[in-house]
């Protein structure tokens, strides 16, 4: 893990996001309570890592921070994510290719346990899960598109690798790569809740010595390691002006969210 300033994140509960996709003009009100907070990175879904408030069903996190992304250009934008309902590949996929959608603006939160719907059953180590979503970003080198009209070729497909991550009898098997190539940031910001690197602090745990999240993960995110802000009550905000409009999403060369947190882009991997 990289030490990094302390950037202001504000969280965004689940109901909160439900509540404004079922709202006319929703999402609008919600991106200007953000805004207000003075925060320049949302976290989406992490209220769901906790025991007590992430109970029910929730909103994909990937799909609400599309929305919210669109809405706000110039922010960096986390998503939660947790072993217990997700299969890394596919966490992988979603949050790259939102990634690419929103600019270079997009990271993901691993935690232990999602409590937003019933457990499959299954157990797997967060930051075996964590290793494979970032093994994967790296199967594909975004600069080995090379885009060559005159000879039909689009990629150096010597560059891109496969993964062949074997955990084991009760670990992943994941053999890669994504179908899509790393990010203009390197690859999204991976960041691990509190409690899974300290574990007994509000029910955490980690079946991996925390040595291993240096490797896996680029900051520690909640609790006292890097606290969220509250969002603003909307009462206390005032209501977007009818005329406003969301953008494409599009920020054309703006901050990516590595930018916005104060992190170095990963080195590239050669294969």
């Amino acid at each position: 893990m990289t030490s990094t300033p302390r950037s202001t994140i504000v969280a965004v509960p689940d109901a909160e996001l439900a509540e404004a996709v079922a709202r006319p003009r929703g999402i609008a009100g919600l991106a200007a309570r953000i805004v207000a907070s003075g925060a320049t990175v949302v976290a989406i879904g992490t209220d769901r890592f906790d025991p007590e408030r992430g109970r029910g069903h929730r909103l994909d996190p990937t799909t609400a921070a599309l929305a919210l992304g669109r809405a706000l250009p110039s922010h960096g934008l986390l998503v939660a994510a947790a072993p217990t309902r997700e299969h890394p590949y596919n966490v992988a996929r979603r949050v790259l290719s939102l990634d690419h959608v929103l600019d270079a603006r997009v990271g993901l939160v691993v935690g232990a346990h999602d409590h937003g719907l019933p457990a499959t059953g299954e157990q797997h180590d967060p930051a075996e899960f964590a290793q494979v979503v970032r093994g994967l970003w790296r199967t594909w080198p975004l600069d080995s598109i090379v885009g060559d009209r005159e000879t039909g070729r689009f990629a150096d497909t010597d560059r891109i690798r496969t993964l062949d991550h074997d955990g084991g009898p009760d670990g992943y098997r994941v053999r890669g790569p994504l179908t899509t190539p790393s990010s203009r940031q390197g690859e999204p910001v991976l960041a691990v809740w509190h409690d899974v690197v300290h574990p007994g602090r509000a029910g955490g745990r980690s079946a991996a010595d925390p040595a291993a999240w240096a490797d896996a993960t680029d900051l520690v995110l909640g609790g006292d390691a890097h606290p969220l802000a509250p969002l603003p009550a909307a009462a206390d905000v005032p209501e977007p002006s009818r005329a406003s409009r969301p953008t494409d999403g599009t920020t054309g060369g703006r901050p990516t969210l590595r930018d916005l947190l104060g992190l170095p882009v990963p080195a590239p991997v050669h294969a």
